[in-house]
């Protein structure tokens, strides 16, 4: 009997234990399933599905946009206009003023000549004012240099530089880099007088690629022979497009009899209206893009150089260069809650200081002086 009974008390024991694991492990499930289900989680599920599509294998968490208009003078008017084009189309798509450097060498806005004063159009219809009264010019007039492109490039400033007039990239940052102007066989003319070479932007980005300021760059060149500018070009993840070929000249679109100048070039024109289909979550690529841009259109060859661009323009959407991602992360240990008094204050004094910032850069569109004088050659 004794035997006996304990045999059953073993018996009850060991049912007892085996219910208590079956409950820690229900337990233990339950807590890693909610474990799994934090912001972090989800948000880093988000960003590894996004890149794992077929047409967005970039892994970027953030985008800017360097644009370069390297002519001065009222006849040089479209090249102004087709820098005005893409930056307002990058804005469109979702990158912020904060992210984008903005060179104009001249302001025809305000030039005496300009019949439309404080206007820029781009098209002979002017339904849109490019310059409008949301605009911030990073550098104007004589501040366009060769120098100062490179310094933007790598970083490389004087000291007492505001952040408006820094590329404040990273590794993970996708570069749009476009400049337009008149040049040639592997040059860029500035302001009709200094000049840019190929090898000086290859070397720049080689000093990006080595200081982990850029994830990919996409550089288009619109100028005569402007494929030549990337002639030089070694870094890896840069994928480059010029509206020429070497020997060939880049054409304007069309006249505007009110202004008595080409207002765009044709390269711009019609990425412009490739663009208009184009949406922030879109799934268009390069390659569909570039296609539109056939010789009967340009007049002219634009060729992509994919030789240092592992994923192809096939692989790569528009919005990978011009739209906008941020890649955000929780604050560590508290969560999303309580952000201290002391700090919302600090966010705030920010904020304001931005805005004050905003307005030094010409954000507010005014005019501050004629544009005119003789026409490049």
């Amino acid at each position: 009997d004794n035997e006996g009974a304990l045999a059953r008390g073993r018996s009850d024991a060991m049912r007892t234990w085996s219910a208590l694991a079956l409950v820690l492990a229900l337990v233990a499930h339950a807590t890693g399933d909610a474990a799994a289900d934090t912001p972090a989680r989800r948000a880093e599920a988000f960003f590894q599905s996004s890149s794992s599509s077929p047409a967005g294998g970039s892994n970027h968490t953030s985008n800017w946009a360097v644009l370069v208009d390297a002519s001065r003078y009222w006849f040089n008017y479209r090249h102004i206009a087709n820098t005005l084009s893409l930056y307002r189309t990058v804005k469109r798509l979702g990158i912020p003023d904060s992210n984008i450097i903005l060179m104009l060498a001249d302001d025809v806005s305000c030039s005496p000549r300009n019949s439309f004063p404080a206007s820029v159009f781009g098209n002979a219809n002017h339904r849109a004012n490019l310059y409008g009264d949301n605009i911030e010019v990073d550098y104007r007039g004589y501040e366009v240099t060769p120098e100062n492109l490179l310094r933007v490039l790598t970083d490389r400033h004087a000291p007492g530089t505001p952040r408006s007039k820094r590329l404040l990239t990273d590794a993970g940052s996708n570069v749009f880099l476009y400049i337009t102007g008149h040049g040639g066989d592997e040059f860029m003319k500035f302001q009709d007088q200094t000049e840019i070479m190929s090898k000086d932007i290859a070397d720049a980005l080689e000093q990006m690629r080595e200081k982990r300021r850029y994830n990919e760059v996409l550089f288009i060149a619109e100028t005569c022979q402007a494929a030549t500018l990337a002639a030089r070009f070694y870094s890896p993840g840069v994928l480059a497009i010029g509206s020429s070929e070497k020997g060939e000249n880049s054409y304007s679109h069309h006249l505007d009899r009110s202004i008595g100048l080409s207002v765009i070039d044709r390269f711009t024109y019609w990425t412009l209206e490739f663009m208009e289909s184009v949406t922030p979550h879109g799934a268009a690529t390069l390659a569909q893009w570039f296609s539109q841009l056939t010789n009967h259109r340009l007049h002219s060859t634009a060729r992509p150089r994919t030789s240092l661009f592992p994923r192809g323009a096939h692989d790569a959407r528009v919005t990978d260069f011009l739209g906008h991602v941020s890649k955000a992360a929780p604050m560590a240990g508290g969560g999303y809650e309580g952000l201290s008094s002391s700090r919302r204050g600090r966010v705030s004094e920010s904020a304001d200081a931005g805005d004050d910032d905003a307005v030094t850069r010409g954000g507010d569109g005014r005019c501050d002086g004629g544009g005119g004088g003789a026409a490049a050659a």
